[in-house]
């Protein structure tokens, strides 16, 4: 775990550090910060003998065109102005790399007269902004004002700046509490950021924040609560070597899950629950695919932790799948027909609200906080590259084609033998049939780009996902039957009656789908691979 990784002059953490400065990179990771845990942090160890400044009023107002457009191009205008300073003009941007969660970019320069006149910055970000806006006008959107405390902390090589925030978000008459810690990246290596982080965090009992002040600011404006996000394809060139993939395709579900905090933490979307447990299945389906070359503790318990906290969020998850399936097939158009509908769902969301608390605290609570600094401490110090005895390391440079190819053929055979007595197969079967259905798909959005054509990747995954679904619509009905079970309504004779009309209703789905399933699986069994 402490040896020395093998040197790639593009890739290592302290590369990674000074190409961020030269391209003009913000690298900060954020805290939720309360009195009390702001007098943990200023009180740790890490903080001993460390000067914290004294208060400094900041003032940042966020600019963008009537419609949106910078917004919608991951751009951010700010002016910002602290104490008497000059202000200054800033633009950051998201989209730039996937190789962590904290990296964003951003460009500041002097704005003596206090406008945000984006001829100011040098001509390329210049000429980028004015494609964006075109013709629109740049207009004030909404403020932000605090206090701010710093301290500058020395960890390992780096310089790391300790930033406290506390104030507001203002838009119109809208106002939301502004309360913060962050960790900013001076000069160093990333990989220092997150190891002082995870000190502090472990010390002190600290949350990751992930949404930006800008993000809050642009959703009470609007009056929006945070929107569940899907995972971002992998993106990876055909001339990609191992150590490329691997770093890809874990970043990607490392982003998926902590892109859907936000919207847990805003509201009761079903889907923000379903999102942070397909981005833990993906990753836990990653590392098991990667495990099998690469023998590594680290990514043992990385693994494990995935589990606990995707099967802590599972019951948040069977409420709201029991829930949505039943409006949408046996209850759909009935609740106002017949009572017995509206007792077993209002059982249901009883059981969903304490659930959806309890999945919360999970996504709140300091462990979760950890298990991200792990993760993103094991990609950017290439974790894997100590599990590779010296005749291995050639496997990092090698073409991720040649590793990837054979995984998905591997997988495809696991369900071609898992599914050779379809449709007449238990229900344990079927169950064991999925998970290797959605492993080979899982495997596929990670490794299609590698093979190029596109459309022969989307088709592929048609067929996967056609056959999945005949397989849910069986899977519904056995996890309906085993949720009711879960309810205690026995003596409740309307729930009881809703709940035999929905099981009759599922069975009956069930054999309809069966009829379909011989040929869906025939499809697939016939499908040309595009790996080959």
């Amino acid at each position: 775990m402490n040896g020395d990784p093998v040197a790639r002059p593009d890739s290592s953490p302290t590369a990674q550090a000074t190409e961020a400065a030269k391209s003009g990179r913000e690298v900060e990771i954020k805290f939720r910060a309360d009195p009390a845990t702001v007098q943990a942090v200023l009180n740790a160890p890490q903080l001993a003998g460390v000067t914290v400044g004294p208060e400094r009023e900041i003032v940042s107002i966020y600019f963008d065109t009537p419609s949106r457009e910078l917004k919608r191009k991951g751009l951010t205008l700010r002016l910002r102005r602290k104490g008497r300073a000059a202000p200054v003009l800033g633009v950051k941007w998201t989209g730039e790399t996937t190789e962590d969660a904290f990296t964003r970019g951003e460009i500041e320069v002097r704005a003596p007269e206090g406008m945000p006149n984006i001829n100011l910055f040098e001509p390329t970000l210049r000429d980028r902004m004015k494609s964006v806006i075109g013709e629109a006008s740049i207009i004030p959107l909404f403020e932000t004002r605090f206090k701010r405390r710093t301290a500058v902390l020395t960890h390992g090589r780096s310089t790391i700046e300790l930033a406290v925030d506390h104030g507001a978000i203002i838009a119109g008459d809208a106002r939301l509490p502004l309360a913060e810690l962050e960790l900013e990246l001076k000069s160093g290596n990333i990989a220092d950021l997150v190891s002082c982080a995870r000190g502090l965090a472990k010390e002190c009992s600290l949350s990751l924040q992930f949404e930006p002040k800008a993000g809050r600011g642009y959703r009470l404006l609007e009056g929006e609560a945070a929107r569940p996000q899907k995972a971002l394809p992998v993106a990876l060139t055909r001339t990609a070597n191992f150590d490329d993939l691997i770093t890809a395709v874990i970043s990607s579900s490392l982003m998926h899950f902590v892109a859907n905090w936000t919207s847990l933490n805003d509201s009761d979307a079903p889907e923000s629950i379903h999102q942070l447990r397909v981005a833990l299945r993906r990753m836990r389906s990653a590392l098991s695919i990667f495990r099998k070359t690469i023998t590594l503790p680290e990514l043992e318990d990385i693994r494990s932790e995935a589990r606990r906290i995707a099967s802590a969020l599972g019951p948040a998850r069977e409420c709201d799948a029991f829930r949505q399936n039943a409006l949408a097939g046996p209850f759909r158009n009935q609740s106002k027909r017949f009572n017995s509908a509206a007792v077993l769902l209002e059982v249901v969301e009883k059981r969903r609200q304490e659930s959806y608390l309890s999945a919360r605290q999970i996504i709140e609570s300091p462990a979760t906080t950890l298990f991200v600094l792990d993760v993103q401490s094991f990609l950017l110090r290439r974790a894997w590259r100590t599990a590779l005895a010296p005749q291995e390391l050639s496997l990092l440079t090698s073409e991720a084609r040649a590793f990837a190819g054979p995984v998905l053929d591997r997988l495809r055979r696991r369900v071609l033998k898992r599914g050779k007595h379809l449709p007449d197969m238990p229900d344990d079967e079927r169950h064991e049939l999925r998970i290797a259905l959605k492993n080979l798909r899982y495997a596929i959005e990670f490794f299609g780009s590698l093979f190029g054509n596109g459309k022969d990747v989307r088709d592929f995954l048609r067929i996967v996902a056609d056959l999945q679904e005949d397989l849910g619509i069986h899977n519904d009905s056995v996890t309906a039957e085993s949720f009711i079970a879960t309810l205690d309504v026995e003596n409740n004779a309307e729930a009881q009656y809703a709940a035999g009309y929905l099981l009759g209703y599922y069975r009956h789905a069930t054999i309809l789908a069966d009829t379909h399933l011989s040929k869906k699986w025939k499809n697939f069994r016939r499908a040309t691979t595009f790996w080959a």
